[in-house]
C-alpha cells in the first residue's frame, strides 16, 4: 500500500514538473509576443511621425516651382528612414509569423 501511495506521489509530482515546464515556456512565448508588438507600435509611431514630417515639408514647398520635392535633404533623408522602418517592420511581422507557427506546433 504504502509503495502504490509513493508511486501515486511520484507521478503526481511528474505531471506538476510537466505543467510547470509548459506553463514557462507559454509564459516566454507570450513575453515576446509582447515585446514584439510594443516594438512594432513604436516602430509604427515612428513611421507616422516621418510621413508627416514629409507631407509638411511637400505642403510648404508646394509654392516654390523651382525646387523638386525629390531633392530637398529634409525630405529625402525621412524618405530614406521611412524605407528603413518599413524594412524594420517587415522583419518584426516574419518574427510574429515564425513564433505563431511555433505555437501551432507545440499545441
Amino acid at each position: 500500500m504504502w509503495r502504490r501511495v509513493k508511486n501515486n506521489m511520484d507521478s503526481g509530482v511528474e505531471k506538476i514538473k510537466w505543467f510547470s515546464t509548459v506553463l514557462s515556456e507559454r509564459l516566454k512565448i507570450e513575453f515576446s509576443v509582447i515585446k514584439l508588438l510594443q516594438e512594432r507600435e513604436k516602430k509604427d509611431k515612428d513611421r507616422a511621425e516621418k510621413m508627416r514630417l514629409v507631407g509638411e515639408r511637400v505642403f510648404e514647398l508646394r509654392n516654390n516651382s523651382e525646387k523638386n520635392i525629390f531633392k530637398d535633404k529634409a525630405i529625402t533623408e525621412a524618405i530614406v528612414e521611412i524605407e528603413r522602418l518599413d524594412a524594420e517592420l517587415d522583419d518584426i511581422k516574419k518574427k510574429a509569423s515564425e513564433m505563431s507557427s511555433i505555437e501551432g506546433e507545440e499545441g
